[in-house]
Formats: structure tokens, C-alpha cells, sequence
């Protein structure tokens, strides 16, 4: 899904932006995915799992993994940048 962008008109109270309805729902949509994308179990190998697409972040205490290509059962998906807390 792309992002959806919510029309806020072309001046406050014009009447001609989303209804309240249309813009939440596009803001609750755009979270969901966003919110899919990040998860805290990392990957088991950078080949990944069935599941795994491009886009999707996975973070432990060590590292954050980024996972760059769709899953294709043999292929390096995924890299890390260890985190250096200071």
C-alpha cells in the first residue's frame, strides 16, 4: 500500500478536505502498515522466512535488521547495523 494522504482542503472549514470519517481511516490505515513493517524477533538467518518482504525492520538489544528484498527461499534478504548505545 502506498501512503494515503488525507485532504485537508484549501482553507480551515471550506468543507472541501476528507470527511472525519475518510481521514481517520486513512490515518489508521497508513499506521497499520507502518506498524506491520516493525517487529522484535529478528530474523533466524539473512535468507529470512516465508513471510518476510522488503521494507520490514526487526530490532533486538544488539542490532537493527532491515530486510531489503522479498523473501525467495535462497537469496541474502537481510542486513544489521549493530547499535551502539552510548
Amino acid at each position: 500500500m502506498s501512503q494515503q494522504l488525507i485532504n485537508t482542503g484549501g482553507s480551515p472549514n471550506d468543507g472541501t478536505g476528507d470527511a472525519l470519517r475518510v481521514a481517520f481511516t486513512k490515518a489508521n490505515e497508513n499506521f497499520t502498515e507502518l506498524y506491520t513493517r516493525i517487529r522484535d524477533t529478528v530474523p533466524g538467518s539473512n535468507i529470512g522466512s516465508a513471510d518476510d518482504v522488503a521494507g520490514t525492520i526487526a530490532y533486538d538489544g544488539d542490532y537493527i535488521y532491515i530486510c531489503f528484498a522479498d523473501y525467495d527461499g535462497s537469496s541474502v534478504i537481510w542486513g544489521r547495523v549493530a547499535t551502539a548505545w552510548v
